[in-house]
């Protein structure tokens, strides 16, 4: 952005036609309620009563010790009095204050406001200054990437849109899993099993790469089956005295048993714990040579640096191919291993804090106070955990990057985690720990059930992606079959759909509720759906087409002062295009892109409304075409502000 974008934003506050009109509304009320402390809700005013907007003065008339009716008549008799220019009537019926707007006025204020303002429409310059840092997608090197990191995806980029357009910057932080004992691992798996050339010649390198690790466990498992049975076999003629480390391992495993389940002593079943305890104690050959290479890693080995860059230089490869078909960007893309320098820093910090305590020889951080548990920052091994790079993490968005807040776009199941990270930077007297949300999200699901792994049911990213531009392209020939005799033009609509319609699925309703991922309804043209939409901005653009007005020249066009709009339909559409920067407002506010797709879904059935019932180019005399010309590029350009929001391209053709 450059400097003078910067000083027009922070200077200068959009002023919308709406808010100056609920504005003034709210302002009479107040000036005659003086007491009271209540929002002035300002709704739109059911269709039956013949009116715009309304207000239910119920709380305003308890405040103020009068009754509902009697507030209600005094009101519309002061406003009625002002005589606004965007008023046209004040009437009281019960509790109910109900305006009628000055349409002509506000219309045309309106639809000039957002063909004036364009691709700004809707924007505002509230977070100017400010910086947010969206922590999202973050994949894990070498393994492939699922729906649900979709679900992170396109939330954060959502979310990184929204807070855009109300002026703030942005980091979008892809938060990559590049780091830990499971690199030590697969370098193992691949000098015993693999083969580079073939690596690097594979169409699919992380498939190849996740099948050498699965067969290092299974080979880890048969060397530690076998190394199980001998010592059950000691334990039977010595005791448990016979494997180092058990008794050890018994007494932390009865301790966490009984602290979980709120059990004595005599209630554990110890058979049990003893097998639990021989799973920590033993290890197989090939995981002490995964570990051994994992120091050598983190000690700075050459070999073992060229094949964990290998791993990582693959998997970006395909993740890349994977965000340029979603048309997701990233300003930051640091993994795990960035913050490996910054590890003992932390844990330093948490040692020599008043907050951080050694229990059974780890470093943790008890939270039982807030509910929240005991975090462990650093192992009894001294090893790293989640947590220690999740601190170093946040300490160095606040520190280097200057983040004065931060939005982790993670799933559901860790949301107790996330309160331990907030809580603990808190208490470690970073003020990132108070501006840091969890903005989770739901299971997906397939229509024939949970995904699961056994089953064949486990939805990868890159499979929903190739079946949907499949089903899209299908869908598009039955559409529109002149559409193939351009290919190029084709290839772009189909990826607009598919894609449209993936982040549809999932940013339609709150991203805490599960979702059933059904590739038919996703590409339903006549539901609530991306196609739907997006049909609605083409048919749009296609009537200015057929004016012969280019849609981004319609605002020079038509410039005119004479306008109507006084069909029900027409003020319908007027009403819901001047709410937008309301949407946005509060999806910023609530992080919840979800109210931008409900607020676009109901501005296109109004549209369809008003393109049914009204005459666009046929009306019945050249101002109204020129007007309802003016009120179809507003809605277009709504439209396609409101689904870019949403990470969602509107198509020439359909």
């Amino acid at each position: 952005m450059g400097n003078e974008r910067k000083e027009r934003m922070s200077n200068k506050r959009t002023v919308y036609v709406i808010d100056q009109t609920k504005g003034e509304l709210e302002s009479s009320i107040r000036w005659w309620v003086q007491a009271s402390n209540s929002e002035v809700a300002i709704m739109e005013a059911p269709l039956e009563t013949g009116f715009d907007y309304g207000v239910n003065v119920v709380k305003l008339a308890t405040e103020a010790d009068v009754k509902p009716q009697e507030l209600a008549a005094q009101l519309s008799e002061r406003i009625s009095r002002a005589s606004s220019p965007l008023i046209s009537e004040v009437k009281n019926v019960g509790p109910f204050l109900n305006f009628r707007l000055n349409m002509p006025e506000f219309g045309g204020q309106v639809t000039s406001q957002v063909l004036s303002m364009a691709a700004d429409y809707g924007k505002e310059s509230g977070g100017y200054g400010q910086k947010v840092v969206i922590d999202m997608s973050s994949p894990n090197i070498a393994k492939r990437m699922s729906y649900g990191h979709l679900r992170s995806t396109i939330i954060g980029d959502a979310l990184a849109n929204l807070y855009r357009a109300q002026g703030y910057e942005v980091v979008r932080d892809n938060h990559l899993g590049d780091w830990g004992t499971q690199f030590g691992k697969l370098i193992v798996a691949i000098k015993n099993w693999g083969n580079e050339n073939e690596l690097l010649a594979s169409e699919d390198p992380i498939g190849v790469l996740q099948d050498l690790y699965v067969k290092f466990h299974s080979e880890a498992d048969g060397e530690k089956e076998e190394l199980r049975v001998v010592a059950k076999q000691k334990i039977e003629k010595e005791g448990t005295v016979a494997i180092p480390k058990l008794n050890e391992a018994i007494e932390a495993v009865s301790q966490e048993i009984m602290k979980r389940k709120n059990i004595g002593r005599s209630d554990l079943d110890m058979s049990k714990v003893v097998e639990d305890a021989l799973d920590r104690v033993i290890e197989s050959d090939l995981e002490k040579e995964g570990r051994h290479w994992f120091l050598k890693l983190e000690q700075g080995d050459p070999e073992a640096k060229r094949l964990w860059k290998l791993c990582i230089d693959l998997s970006l490869k395909e993740f890349n191919q994977i965000y340029r078909i979603l048309g997701v960007d990233f300003e930051k893309s640091l993994g795990e291993s960035f913050y490996e320098d910054m590890l003992s820093d932390v844990i330093d910090k948490v040692r020599k804090s008043n907050v951080g305590n050694m229990s059974e020889g780890a470093l943790v951080m008890d939270m039982q106070d807030k509910g929240l548990g005991v975090a462990i920052v650093q192992k009894s091994d001294g090893a790293s955990v989640y947590m220690t790079r999740d601190l170093a993490c946040a300490m160095y968005r606040q520190e280097d990057m200057k983040a004065d807040k931060a939005i982790y776009v993670v799933g559901e199941d860790q949301k107790q985690y996330f309160q331990q990270l907030f809580e603990a930077l808190r208490r470690l007297g970073y003020r990132i720990g108070e501006n840091a949300e969890h903005v989770y999200f739901g299971m997906v699901s397939l229509p024939e059930g949970k995904m699961s792994t056994r089953k064949g049911r486990v939805i990868l990213l890159k499979d929903v992606i190739s079946e949907g531009l499949n089903k899209a392209q299908e869908v598009l020939e039955k559409k529109n079959p002149e559409l193939g005799k351009n290919k190029a033009l084709k290839d772009k609509v189909v990826r607009q759909i598919a894609i449209g319609a993936l982040k549809w699925n999932d940013l339609n309703q709150d991203a805490r509720r599960s979702i059933v991922f059904d590739w038919n309804k996703a590409l339903n043209f006549e539901g609530n759906s991306a196609p739907y939409v997006q049909y609605t901005a083409v048919r749009a653009n296609s009537i200015l087409e057929a004016s012969g007005k280019e849609p981004e020249k319609v605002a020079s066009v038509l410039e005119t002062s004479e306008t109507d709009y006084g069909q029900e339909s027409e003020k319908a559409l007027i009403r819901q295009l001047a709410e937008f920067p309301n949407s946005i407002r509060e999806a910023q506010r609530t992080n919840t892109p979800s109210k931008i797709a409900a607020y676009v879904y109901e501005l296109a059935k109004r549209f369809n409304s008003f393109y049914t019932k009204t005459h666009v180019l046929k009306a019945e005399s050249d101002h109204l075409v020129k007007t309802r010309l003016k009120l179809v590029a507003a809605t277009s350009q709504t439209i396609t502000n409101a689904l870019r929001i949403l990470g969602i391209e509107v198509p020439e053709k359909m």
